[in-house]
Formats: structure tokens, C-alpha cells, sequence
């Protein structure tokens, strides 16, 4: 329906028209797992009071209806009783009597009820609201009590998965960052060694080749690490090709390299031919396999449980996550991928590990698919992807199996197998391509290529790494200072290039630091983040190579006065091109000036609180607090779950197990082993506090946008709902109709001016025919050839003279002489 102003609206609680809304076979939208119902806009809210109002109005009418004839009903009865008792001469008089003034007071009667029957109207429910301001406020008032409910119940459901706790809990926040100290130690480590290998081939008599798409002003490096961090070598490309995931595709020519948009000049500005030196040391040495959807839920010990059960040679060192994917209101229509998943990789000891795992892998898959092993034609080549099934037992195990705290059976039986977590199950997918070939590679402008920047770019990342190194605890010997005067010793340092100096300083922030030089100047918390391309540092960029001469050409076509104005400081960047104006040349450089400024800044503040701080004073301080708790936690869930018999003995306390033990220590090792998910989620619970006050605290939290009913005409709108203290979602309703009003206005105009156009077409048609008939075309003796005119013209067939045929001549046969 709609109203006298022209909103249209339903009732209904779930509508599939519209924007939002969903059809037959799409994933259903990920905020009804959180909510029932979608919020209403102001408008339909305000419907649905009406309405209510009006039922309520209603069923009041009734009830007390009810009421009036069951009071007339006790009434007649009683008058009945009291004529019985009475005489029956009195009785005949009073029936008599009663009979005559009864027909005049019938009439009266009558007479009475005629006027409200025609006259009965509906009464209206009073106004809902005194004023718009009170209609707004109290709309504002049901729109964050849903929204509350909403984040209140998001948390509920997360509490307990790892992206969540490391997000929230200092704790976890605070052991992610000492996992990746580790890691930066160990990878500097690696190119220590890289160096010390290509600098003892440089001495063995290998001759460090030239890359041909090097600029000529740099001649050959000095060995093979250096010219493989050389960035210079860009080609402009001019178009990109999608990737496209095919689960159960095999690749006809081994694994698959078109996992990323890859450039068209791909035979030169493809990772394999180029900068391999800023590659991670396990993808670098293929030691790496990438796991696709990976649910929320499933943590990375759970997916090294799993890899580790097909290993024979040596199971994978460690696991590394990217950031899950979070819906927001532009992706919830047009992205594929599926809510609060990620990608995680495996890093194996060596290649061999890697293989002996994946060929292991491989043959469960097929002995499980009837479908693989009738296929004899794909048994030499490996698919691109594989299943790999993963224990997701929940890690903090919340049941109410100790109900007393000290192993006591809950009020309710429970069967023996409850005293088990419920096992959990799901499927992931290991991809067998190549990582290294996955890296995104982008072409820089010649703006940010240009050499003039090669000196303070070169300073500028120099002092970054010197920051970061002493402020994470890098070792003496692998820092970045320490490994150029193991490239160029004593004097050498001084006369090295300054673009070799800045291609492996960008290295080895990249590697090391997780750092982006060219793309915003920050660091990635995680190396999940940077291999999926999540953060600014997971893409290469290569500097346009002649970036100076493609600036000089750019000058001298738009003049000198443009030259002058730009003070020729580079190019812009129209996708991966390098043309444009000189406004969009200062916008890039300004750009990168700006972010390398903000990072000098945090490098310094980092640098001052030194490696002692991990992530930060307060974080560094919660996180010790939180784990003090969890020590005192545990010792005190073992003292409540032993029991201690005259002997010595120890018995455990949880009414499922009640096994006995020789003493104490051997009864901590049983609890630790067989009961450690209880404890578990014990130590859970230190965290609990924290991170819900984090939480309603934080201004943009990771939830998916609501669903807002719209009415008829828009259907269910996606809304991002934000603020700390009172969440809120914007109604998008108003701003509908104002879009829907401008359409309107639009092609009304249009309309207008389309019309205009025929008139005035139709106008010049007119005139033109006028000016025809009035021989304005013609002066004097002059005749316009195109101007085309009808004559009649009269055949006439008299007085013909006809010309008789005449016989054909026959040919004289020539006789052959013999």
C-alpha cells in the first residue's frame, strides 16, 4: 500500500524485493544469524505503532462489549424471579398494563436507537508522538536497542575464535606479536645466509648477469642477491586478465601462476624474471602451500594437527592466517567470498617435506573419490587443488559438565559421551601452486620512478629499517646495516649506487618488517596478510624503467610553462600508465612524501620505547595482567579437582573419571592430559571481561551491515552499524526517496528535452516546406540541381516508321580440299 504522501510499505517481516533483498539459490544474507527480524525504517516503524494502536483500540471495544451484556444478562434474570413470586391477578394487571405502555415505550425506544445506529463511527487511536522530535527520539531509541542486541549477540557467537580473541585480548594481541619478532628474526637470519651464498659464487667465479630490462646507467651488480633486488626494470602494461578459481580443474602444465591480475607484458614484469630477491625465504624455496576457506572457527593448530597426520618426512614448522574476510555494505552484493573466512599457509623445513605431504594428501583424496581413481588419464598430474577434512572441536570448551567448580555432576544426567567436547568437522582446500607465482606485481608511475627521488627515498627507508630493527630486537649481525657493509665492506658502501642501496633497504623492510614503502609506508601484523595480499605490502611494485625520459617527452609536449610549474618532479598515474597532467603528478608525489613523513614519525615514537614494548605500554601491561590470572586460574582448577586420600594417594575430583593416582604430581599430569579442555575454558573465562569492554569501545566493529526493511519500493537496504557506546545504523529510507526523486526529476527532463527536440525538428520540417512552396530557394535564373521537382511528360506513338527485318544471310560452307 502507500500513503497520501506516496510511501509505499508492507508489513511484511521478511521481504525479498528490493535491494537487499535475496532469490531462490543465493547465500542467505550474514546478518539474519545474528538477528530474527530486520530493522525497520522510521517510516514502516511508524506504520506498525498505527496499527498495533489500533488493534489494541479494538480489542479493548470487545472486551468491554463483553462486559455490558453479561451485566444485562444477571439483570433479566433477576426481573424473571420477581414475577414468578407475584399474584396471578396482580400478574394479569401488570401483563396487561405492561402490554400498553410497552408499545408506546417500544416506539420511544425505537426511536432512541435509530439515531447512533446511523450515526456510529470508529473512534481514532490517539497521536503516537507529541511532537517530530519525539517521534525521532524514540525511533533513535528502538534503532540502538536493536543494534545493541545485534553486537551483543555477534560477540556471543565469536567470543571464542581465535580472530576474534587476537583482536580483543591484549593477551592474544600481545603472543601474536612475539610470534612475529620470531619470525622477523628468523627470516633476517635467511638473508644473512642469501648474501653470504652469492657473495662466495661471486668469489667461485660466477659473473652476476645484467637484467636486460635494467637501465642502462646502472652497470652489472656486484652479485647475484643484489641484481636480484634491483626494482628498476618495470614495463608499462595496458591491461589485466582475471583469475578465476576452479576447484576441480587439473592444470594441464603443472601448477597454476594466473592466481592474481597479471600484467600483459607478463614475460617481463612476472615475479619469476624479476626482484625474486623481495620474496620470503620459504616462498622463494617453495616451502609453502596456500589453504583456501578456512572457516573462522578453525584455528592454526587445528590446520597443523591436520597437515601433520600426512607428513612422513618432517611436519610443517608453523601456520600463518590472513585477516578474515568481513563483509561491508559494497561487498555484500558483489563479493563471492564467503563471510569471516581466510586463507592460511603452511611453512614445511624444506621442499621435499612439502611434497612427501602433498603426494601423501593426494592419494587419501583419491582413494576417498571413486571419481579420481576411474580418471587414469589425470594420474600423472597433479590438481590444482585438494580436500583436506580438519578437527574444529571447540578450543574453550563452555559446558556445564563441573558444576560446582570441583567436578561435581550437573543437576541433569548426563550419558557417559558428554564428558567429551562433541566433535567437530570441515573441509578446506590446499592449492598446489606455486606461492611465489601468486605475488602481485604492479608498475609504479613515472612520477614515483623518476631518479631524482632514488637519494632521499634511499635515506628515508634506511633510517625506517634502523628504527625498526632496534625497537623489535633484531640481532646484531642481521640488521640491515649489518648486511650492506657484508655487500660492499670498507669503502665500497660509499661509491655503491644509490638505486642498488634503496632496492635492498625496500627488500628487506618488505621481508622482514612486513613493510610497504611505495603503498601507504606500513607494516602487516601478519605474513598471512602480506602472502594474500590483504596489506599494501603483499604487492611488489616495480619502477618504470626511462621513467625520466618518458617525463622529459611529457614536458616538451605540454610546453615549458607546464615544465616550470611541475618543476618536472614526475608523471601521474592513470591505472598502471604513465601520462597525465601535472596536478596529478604533484597528487602522487605528494602522496608518497606525506605517508614516508607519517612513518618517520611512528618509526621514532617505536624506536624511543625500545624492544622492551612489544606492542605497546597499555597492551603490554593488560596482556601481563591476563596472564597472571591465567597462572593463578590454573593452579587453583587443580587444587579444586584433586582429592587427597589419608595415604597419600590422589584421586581426580570429576564425577566421570575418579581414577586414583599415586600422588599428587602424577595426578596434575592426568588432569593436564585428559581434562586439559576444561581448563581451558577456565583460562578462557580471564578474558572474557577484557575483551567485552574492548569491544563496546570500539567505533568500527568487524560485524556485517544490517538489514533495514524499506517498504515495498526499495526492499531490505544493507546499513553499517557504528559508534562505541550506542551503536547505531543510518536509515537509508530518506536518502532513498531523495535518489528516487532526483531519478524522477531527471528522466522527467529528459523527457522534456526530448520532447523539445521533436518540436523544434518538427518546427524546422514545417518551415523548410513552407520556404519550398514559397520559392524562396530560387533567385533569378539560378537552379538548384538537388532540388528535385515533379514533371509529367506525354508519350505519343504516331506516325512511326518501322523498319522491316530483313532474312539473315546464310554462311557459304567452305569446301575442304582432299
Amino acid at each position: 500500500g502507500h500513503d497520501e504522501d506516496g510511501h509505499h510499505y508492507h508489513n511484511n517481516k521478511h521481504s525479498s524485493s528490493g535491494r537487499g533483498g535475496g532469490f531462490r539459490g543465493e547465500r542467505a544474507d550474514p546478518s539474519l544469524r545474528y538477528v530474527e527480524q530486520p530493522l525497520l525504517c522510521q517510516f514502516i516503524w511508524k506504520k506498525e505503532l498505527e496499527e498495533q494502536a489500533k488493534k489494541d483500540i479494538a480489542t479493548d471495544e470487545v472486551a468491554e462489549n463483553g462486559d455490558k451484556e453479561k451485566k444485562e444478562d444477571v439483570e433479566m434474570s433477576n426481573d424473571n424471579n420477581d414475577h414468578d413470586e407475584a399474584d396471578k391477578n396482580d400478574a394479569s394487571k401488570e401483563i396487561n398494563s405492561n402490554d400498553s405502555n410497552g408499545a408506546a415505550a417500544e416506539g420511544d425506544n425505537n426511536a432512541e436507537e435509530g439515531v447512533p445506529s446511523t450515526e456510529e463511527t470508529t473512534p481514532q487511536p490517539p497521536p503516537l508522538f507529541e511532537s517530530q522530535e519525539a517521534e525521532v527520539e524514540a525511533y533513535e531509541e528502538y534503532n540502538s536497542k536493536y543494534c545493541l542486541d545485534y553486537v551483543r549477540e555477534f560477540f556471543n557467537k565469536h567470543i571464542d575464535e581465535p580472530w576474534f580473541r587476537r583482536r580483543l585480548s591484549p593477551l592474544e594481541t600481545y603472543r601474536q606479536a612475539k610470534k612475529e619478532r620470531t619470525r622477523a628474526n628468523e627470516e633476517a637470519a635467511e638473508l644473512r645466509k642469501e648474501i653470504l651464498q652469492s657473495l662466495e659464487d661471486m668469489q667461485s667465479g660466477v659473473i652476476p648477469k645484467k637484467d636486460p630490462d635494467c637501465p642502462d646507467y646502472l652497470g652489472p651488480p656486484r652479485c647475484n642477491f643484489v641484481g636480484s633486488c634491483r626494482l628498476g626494470v618495470g614495463n608499462k602494461p595496458t591491461s589485466a586478465i582475471n583469475y578465476r578459481r576452479e576447484y576441480n580443474n587439473y592444470d594441464m602444465d603443472g601448477p597454476s601462476s594466473s592466481q592474481h591480475l597479471v600484467l600483459p607484458e607478463e614475460d617481463r614484469n612476472k615475479i619469476e624474471h624479476h626482484a625474486k630477491g623481495h620474496l620470503h625465504s620459504f616462498v622463494k624455496s617453495d616451502a609453502c602451500i596456500k589453504i583456501m576457506d578456512v572457516p573462522s572457527q578453525v584455528s592454526d593448530d587445528q590446520l597443523l594437527a591436520s597437515l601433520t597426520g600426512y607428513c612422513k618426512i618432517k611436519p610443517p614448522s608453523t601456520v600463518w592466517s590472513s585477516s578474515v574476510f568481513v563483509p561491508t555494505v559494497s561487498s555484500s552484493r558483489s563479493s563471492s567470498r564467503i563471510p569471516y573466512h581466510r586463507e592460511a599457509y603452511a611453512v614445511f623445513p624444506s621442499t621435499a617435506a612439502k611434497e612427501d605431504m602433498i603426494d601423501n594428501l593426494q592419494k587419501a583424496n583419491e582413494d576417498a573419490s571413486r571419481h579420481h581413481r576411474r580418471e587414469d588419464r589425470h594420474k600423472d598430474r597433479r590438481p590444482r587443488f585438494l580436500d583436506l577434512e580438519v578437527d574444529c572441536t571447540d578450543i574453550y570448551g563452555r559446558r556445564e559438565l563441573d558444576a560446582d567448580g570441583k567436578g561435581g555432576a550437573p543437576p541433569k544426567k548426563k550419558k557417559e559421551d558428554d564428558s567429551r567436547l562433541p566433535s567437530k568437522r570441515c573441509k578446506v582446500f590446499i592449492s598446489t601452486a606455486l606461492i611465489s607465482s601468486s605475488q602481485p606485481v604492479s608498475v609504479l608511475s613515472a612520477a614515483v620512478s623518476s631518479r631524482e627521488r632514488i637519494s632521499g627515498d634511499k635515506e628515508d627507508a634506511n633510517t625506517i629499517s634502523r628504527a625498526l630493527d632496534e625497537a623489535r630486537g633484531i640481532e646484531a649481525g642481521n640488521r640491515l646495516s649489518d648486511l650492506m657493509l657484508l655487500l660492499f665492506p670498507g669503502n665500497e658502501l660509499a661509491s655503491a649506487d644509490d638505486e642498488d642501496i634503496l632496492d635492498i633497504a625496500i627488500a628487506y623492510l618488505r621481508r622482514v618488517h612486513l613493510f610497504s614503502f611505495y603503498n601507504g609506508c606500513t607494516s602487516a601484523t601478519d605474513v598471512g596478510d602480506v602472502l594474500s595480499d590483504s596489506h599494501p605490502s603483499g604487492t611488489i611494485h616495480l619502477r618504470l624503467r626511462n621513467a625520466d625520459e618518458i617525463l622529459r617527452k611529457t614536458a616538451d609536449e605540454n610546453g615549458t610553462a607546464v615544465m616550470e610549474e611541475d618543476g618536472d618532479d614526475g608523471e601521474p598515474e592513470r591505472g598502471d600508465t604513465a601520462v597525465g597532467s601535472s596536478a596529478g603528478r604533484d597528487m602522487l608525489v605528494t602522496r608518497l612524501n606525506d605517508s614516508i613523513a607519517k612513518a618517520l614519525e611512528s618509526a621514532k615514537i617505536v624506536e624511543e620505547r625500545g624492544p622492551g614494548c612489544v606492542v605497546d605500554e597499555e597492551t603490554d601491561m593488560a596482556a601481563r595482567d591476563i596472564e597472571t590470572s591465567e597462572q593463578n586460574i590454573r593452579e587453583q582448577w587443580m587444587q579444586n579437582h584433586e582429592i587427597m586420600d589419608e595415604d597419600g594417594r590422589a584421586r581426580c575430583s570429576f564425577h566421570f573419571c575418579r581414577k586414583l593416582f599415586k600422588d599428587k604430581a602424577f595426578l596434575r599430569k592426568h588432569l593436564l592430559k585428559k581434562h586439559s579442555d576444561q581448563l581451558l575454558a577456565e583460562r578462557g573465562k580471564c578474558h572474557d571481561g577484557v575483551m567485552m569492554v574492548a569491544w563496546d569501545n570500539d567505533e568500527r566493529r568487524p560485524v556485517p551491515p544490517i538489514l533495514i526493511d524499506c517498504g515495498s519500493k526499495f526492499g531490505l537496504v544493507h546499513s553499517s552499524v557504528i559508534g562505541s557506546g550506542r551503536p547505531i545504523a543510518n536509515d537509508p529510507e530518506p536518502d532513498l526517496w531523495k535518489e528516487e526523486e532526483e531519478r524522477i526529476a531527471e528522466e522527467k527532463r529528459y523527457q522534456e528535452r526530448q520532447a523539445a527536440a521533436e518540436a523544434a525538428a518538427k518546427a524546422r520540417e514545417e518551415d523548410h516546406q513552407q520556404r519550398k512552396e514559397n520559392n524562396i530557394f530560387s533567385k533569378g535564373n539560378f537552379v538548384d540541381v538537388d532540388d528535385m521537382v515533379e514533371e509529367k511528360v506525354e508519350l505519343k506513338f504516331e506516325n512511326i516508321d518501322v523498319v522491316p527485318a530483313t532474312k539473315p544471310k546464310k554462311k557459304k560452307r567452305k569446301k575442304s580440299l582432299l
